[in-house]
């Protein structure tokens, strides 16, 4: 195939050697700040090296080290598994800044044909990131490729002061060095966005699949140090099937902690992902302000008559704009009976206008995924539903559900489906904001149906569908005068063109950090801070204030908060939620650029939330701190305390590191008060200052230079 033979073509000047290292004759590819360094003997890493701080990555060298893991499977579902270790040395060819590795004709066992396996390494000069591709060619009349591992790279150095961020579940998670297995599916709540981070004290490693089509894949970390990515290939088990490099690894380093890796991430997916296309939420007509403007949810659930008054109690309490998660409107029970919604309760229609004219979202629940295998109009829908590879339907069930069988997003039958849905909720019951379950929160399903007219088994065929089905309804919701909003379960990046909102219900804990907010602030709104309700008025707080200051549109919680036992909830939620509509231009157009940890002693306040394992006891800062770039370029700190206590609250902000602008003396207000504060600034750009976080409430503090003031 040419592609094995055309030279590399070079888009900035870069440079390489091939030489010594580690005593051994190896390929290595350098730049100013980053060294790879590829086994002679097997093509694997055996070094990723910081220049800058001379720190290894890559510790000890492996005897075998791996570099690529091919599964492949026969006609007979007979699978073989092949790697780097196990086919000979390769061929190193250098050129300036490139560096590609070959093997030639590998034979698979019984005459099966062959396979011929390159992989290039780029890295420009000034670069500290390098750019890993894979290319297989499959010569085999028998066997398919079914997954693709690449890079792997074994073994990490993993110590007692390494940690992994992984931006899993609601906000991202940072892992003490456990020894145990790190793994997420992408696109999906377990790893919505295509990225992790080793962190070892402030050396950095950036691991990420630059992957503008959203393939289907894992990241893994083994408790062997191994990690990988594996992706599924396209074609599955296609005898013959190729795999051509269909995105670049980006392997690099950096100096400073998880925020900076959040924001190279960021750098590139507000680049060349098209899910940030349609710009910032500030300049999206697209996006409805009602949506946008939203500080708290509340959950009704059931007929008009129980919803509309607990509804309308909440927004009162909360004195700022409120949006109602609308469960079981429709006859139908929940989990049975889909895609059957219509007719809805009585009144339904009638609720929905009276909560719409005193200016709250109503946003009804649908499934945007499933189908009710036993309803009269399942005939129809058969042959449009994911199919294993023996072309059985594939069955879900949620706990006592019906059987429930996962639609073909790439199917027109399916996508006017939702569309006829959606559209009759806007046009029979008038609602301004719909809910599709399970787009961002299940990962993509393999389908294995020639019918369909997508590659069999994986491929980005999947979130290609979903776009498929959600542009024409996008534009409809939001044209002739119409305003209706679209949300989505937990958080995957690559629905955000055309899906407002991502609902982050899902368990919180303290090793959470905002890795989703660092990276996606200011093109997408996240809400939800559920998951502390039954654990009292402190464990409730602490969660409002955390998840507060990290971004999201606060609460979620059922219609019982508004029952007196949960007043100082109410009363804490109501606060923070008109703290965030005066603080709009940071929490919801702005950028999260830090998380603040105080510089003073701040107490703790431990309480019980629903984590990952079940319920836990959680510890945190009684006050909580972030700082916000806003959309005029000035610094917002936003500030909340759980406790009912006042406590003092010193921070410290770096302003050049921030691109915050360079002055000598900065103006220092906060919002809903008339007072100002100057503060002078350090020579190395830093500002100082404490203030005192009222009991149950928080603070947003502006920050700008003097000359602009």
């Amino acid at each position: 195939m040419s592609m094995f033979r055309q030279g590399l073509s070079m888009a900035a000047i870069v440079w390489g050697v091939v030489g010594q290292a580690q005593g051994n004759d190896t390929g290595v590819l350098a730049s100013d700040h980053l060294a790879v360094t590829f086994s002679p003997e097997t093509g694997g890493i055996v070094s990723v090296r910081s220049l800058r701080s001379n720190h290894e990555f890559v510790r000890p060298a492996a005897k075998k080290p791996l570099l690529w893991r091919l599964v492949l499977r026969g006609r007979d579902r007979t699978e073989m598994v092949l790697d780097n270790t196990r086919v000979g040395p390769p061929e190193f060819e250098s050129k300036i800044g490139s560096l590609a590795l070959h093997w030639q004709g590998v034979e698979l066992p019984g005459s099966a044909g062959t396979l011929t396996v390159r992989v290039t390494c780029e890295l420009a000069r000034e670069d500290d990131t390098a750019r890993l591709r894979l290319w297989v060619q499959n010569d085999s009349s028998a066997f398919g490729l079914w997954d693709v591992q690449f890079p792997v790279i074994a073994p990490l150095v993993r110590s007692e002061e390494s940690q992994i961020a992984m931006g899993r579940g609601s906000w991202g998670v940072l892992y003490a060095n456990s020894g145990t297995r790190i793994t997420g599916v992408y696109p999906s709540h377990s790893l919505p966005m295509q990225f992790a981070l080793l962190q070892q004290g402030k050396n950095g490693l950036y691991l990420a699949t630059h992957d503008p089509k959203a393939l289907f894949k894992e990241f893994t970390f083994e408790p062997s140090c191994e990690f990988y990515v594996n992706t599924h290939a396209m074609d599955m088990g296609v005898t013959g099937s190729d795999w051509e490099a269909p995105y670049p690894f980006a392997l690099g380093v950096y100096q400073g902690d998880w925020m900076t890796g959040c924001k190279r991430y960021r750098h590139w997916a507000l680049e060349a992902a098209p899910w940030t296309r349609k710009g910032p939420l500030g300049k999206r007509e697209d996006v409805p302000e009602s949506l946008k403007n939203v500080c708290a949810w509340v959950i009704g659930n059931g007929a008009t008559a129980e919803v509309v008054p607990a509804v309308e109690l909440f927004a009162e309490a909360i004195g700022a704009p409120v949006g109602v998660h609308w469960y079981n409107w429709h006859k139908i029970p929940f989990d049975w009976e889909y895609p059957n919604y219509f007719p809805p309760k009585p009144g339904f229609a009638e609720g929905v206008l009276e909560l719409k004219q005193r200016g709250i979202v109503v946003m009804p629940y649908i499934n945007a995924r499933l189908w009710d295998i036993a309803t009269a109009n399942f005939a129809e829908a058969k042959a449009h539903c994911v199919k294993d590879d023996q072309q059985e339907v594939t069955i879900e069930r949620y706990g006592k559900s019906a059987d429930l069988a996962p639609m073909c997003p790439t199917q027109p039958f399916w996508q006017n489906k939702v569309a006829e849905i959606i559209r009759r909720l806007g046009d029979e019951c008038g609602v301004n904001a719909v809910y599709l379950d399970q787009i961002a929160s299940a990962p993509p399903r393999l389908c294995f149906d020639a019918n369909h007219g997508h590659p069999l088994g994986s491929g980005s065929w999947w979130v290609d569908g979903y776009r498929q089905m959600l542009d024409p309804i996008k534009k409809w919701a939001t044209s002739d005068g119409r305003q209706m909003g679209l949300t989505t379960e937990n958080n995957a990046e690559p629905y955000m063109d055309n899906l407002d909102g991502f609902l982050i219900w899902t368990p919180r804990s303290d090793q959470e950090i905002p890795m989703n907010s660092a990276v996606y602030s200011g093109y997408t709104l996240y809400f939800a801070s559920n998951r502390a309700f039954e654990h009292g008025d402190v464990s409730y707080c602490l969660c409002q204030a955390r998840d507060f200051v990290w971004g999201t549109q606060l609460g979620w919680d059922g219609t019982a908060i508004v029952e007196p036992q949960h007043k100082a909830k109410l009363a804490f939620l109501g606060r923070l939620a008109r703290l965030r509509a005066a603080a709009r231009d940071y929490l919801v157009c702005g950028e999260l650029l830090e998380v603040l940890e105080p510089t003073n002693e701040v107490p703790n306040l431990s309480g019980t939330w629903n984590t990952p394992d079940g319920d836990g006891p959680v510890t945190l800062k009684a006050v909580h701190g972030a700082l916000w770039r806003g959309l005029d370029g000035s610094a917002g700190v936003l500030l909340a305390n759980a406790d009912t206590d006042a406590h003092v609250f010193s921070f410290t902000i770096d302003t050049k590191r921030h691109g915050l602008g360079s002055s000598a003396e900065w103006v220092l207000r906060q919002v809903g008060a008339e007072n100002q504060t100057r503060i002078s600034s350090q020579d190395n750009g830093q500002v100082s200052h404490m203030v005192d976080v009222p009991g149950r409430d928080g603070l947003c503090l502006v920050l700008q230079a003097a000359s602009s003031d």
